[in-house]
């Protein structure tokens, strides 16, 4: 297959501004370098004491109460304890902390998020059901164990209804976050499990904080076979579409093209001074999506920042759908991520790989966004069966519905299309020692706009080892008859290749 060239450029615009991306660590909470996690005072609130109940004795909706009537009991400097009783604690969502000072939320006992939908409180606007555990507008937290935490979502229920459109109150998407937190700072979050959020398992906003020690881990298997439950149970249309697919490639996981998105993505950071690492990610969704900040953004201490940003995350397995940056969405407030680094990133058997992606748009009434100063490096990506780098637009637009202005999840199957957005600013994004091993599909895609070519994009020792004489190479694969796999590379400027295999088309080897 011949590959799209990229438009030739002489001279290109001048960049956006933003920050490299960090070297060492931009922020290390102070109670957290000891071998022991420091409290911050010597006040102690169990939540024993406020009628919390571990256990089938304890009522799911009644130790919610008591969690948060344990909160508003705190004082400066105080440690909130969830003790190990021996059973776990049955909750509902709800559970919330706010405003905390200096403050530690140590749990050393279990968290079962009981699944009932009469009980579970909704938002105010009464169409979803409020998250599991949320901090907001607090300064100086340390959520830690003495063990490790362990929050069961118990996601398989939500999930099914998701999938048959039946979640209550509305048959929308109304499922909970399990964990958030919101414009915070100065927060250290260590030894904590996550498994089978409802929704996303853990996301985290605001300013300065540190994220270790962190499992996530999503009943992947169980996700993948209601979708195939759906597709059969689906309408002929729906079924031809998956026979095409099948023949079209060989390849493809019938379960991974079905447009019903679960949405379980591992760690969300937004926000600036991040630091994240000593992290396992087991889902079938974005493992860490480093979400956009916009222009005029406050933190809670009064710390102002235009985009997310200044954030290193290392040492981290991930097997999920990317190492993602976005989506990145043009807005008149101009949604930004700027200042990234992403490295030590073990890949096995992930879908996707390195995924930094903006969304459709029209480009009207003053609307951008920008994606600077990215840096993945030292990646091992193993067996991906998905696209291992992915530059460009989100593939999202599902199956049998109008494109309008997205990126179809099949492309380039059935001659669909991915629209890419000239508002959308990729620069300065570069791929260090990356090695690919063993793909099912081509290696991936650059996408950029013809009337505003991404710039600056250096792939360094970025390589595929490839086994078979079969895999790998569709649907792009270099001319000739023993052509390899390769890139779809367009509207590249300045594209800079150093020791790689296979060279994305347009780019300039060094």
């Amino acid at each position: 297959m011949k590959l799209f060239k990229f438009l030739a450029l002489p001279a290109l615009a001048c960049s956006v501004s933003g920050i490299a991306p960090p070297i060492d660590p931009p922020f290390q909470h102070w109670r957290g370098s000891g071998s022991v996690t420091a409290r911050a005072g010597d006040g102690l609130v169990n939540v024993l004491d406020y009628g919390a109940v571990a256990g089938e004795d304890g009522d799911a909706y009644a130790n919610m109460k008591a969690f948060n009537d344990a909160f508003d009991a705190m004082g400066l400097g105080d440690t909130l304890l969830v003790p190990d009783d021996g059973d776990a604690f049955n909750v509902v969502g709800g559970i919330l902390a706010s405003g905390l000072r200096n403050a530690t939320i140590q749990v050393d006992g279990v968290l079962n998020f009981v699944v009932d939908f009469d009980n579970w409180p909704l938002t105010d606007d009464g169409k979803k059901y409020q998250d599991g555990f949320v901090v907001t507008e607090s300064i100086d937290v340390v959520f830690t164990s003495s063990t490790t935490a362990l929050f069961d979502g118990n996601g398989r229920v939500w999930w099914d209804k998701m999938i048959a459109g039946t979640l209550p109150p509305n048959r929308d998407d109304s499922r909970p976050k399990l964990f958030h937190f919101i414009r915070c700072a100065d927060v250290l979050i260590e030894r904590l499990k996550l498994v089978n959020s409802p929704s996303w398992n853990l996301i985290a906003d605001g300013v300065r904080f540190e994220i270790r020690n962190i499992e996530v881990e999503t009943d992947r298997d169980y996700q993948r076979e209601l979708k195939q439950q759906k597709m059969v149970g689906g309408a002929a249309k729906d079924k031809i579409f998956e026979w095409v697919i099948d023949k079209a490639s060989g390849l493809i996981p019938a379960w991974l093209l079905q447009p019903e998105d679960l949405n379980t993505d591992g760690i969300d950071p937004s926000g600036i001074d991040f630091y994240i690492h000593d992290v396992k990610i087991y889902n079938d969704d974005d493992s860490i999506a480093v979400k956009p900040s916009q222009r005029g953004s406050v933190g809670v201490d009064g710390t102002e920042y235009d985009c997310s940003q200044n954030m290193l995350m290392e040492n981290m397995e991930l097997v999920g759908f990317g190492a993602s940056i976005g989506s990145v969405p043009p807005t008149t407030g101009r949604k930004c991520v700027d200042g990234i680094t992403m490295r030590n990133v073990n890949m096995p058997g992930t879908g996707k790989g390195i995924y930094v992606k903006s969304n459709g748009n029209d480009c009207l009434d003053g609307k951008t966004s920008q994606l600077t100063n990215l840096l993945f490096e030292n990646f091992t990506i193993a067996d991906p069966f998905w696209y291992a780098i992915w530059i460009g637009p989100q593939q999202q637009h599902e199956p049998n519905s109008e494109l309008g202005l997205d990126c179809a999840l099949i492309y380039p199957l059935l001659d669909s299309q991915c629209p890419t957005q000239g508002c959308s600013d990729f620069e300065n994004i570069t791929l260090k020692d990356v090695t690919i091993i063993n793909p099912k599909l081509s290696p991936g895609a650059i996408l950029g706009n013809e009337t505003n070519p991404m710039r600056n994009i250096v792939f360094d020792n970025v390589v595929v080892k490839q086994d078979s004489k079969i895999l790998g190479k569709w649907p792009w694969k270099e001319d000739g008859l023993r052509g390899v796999g390769t890139y779809k590379s367009e509207f590249v400027g300045n594209g800079v290749c150093r020791g790689c295999h296979p060279v994305p088309d347009g780019f300039v080897e060094e």
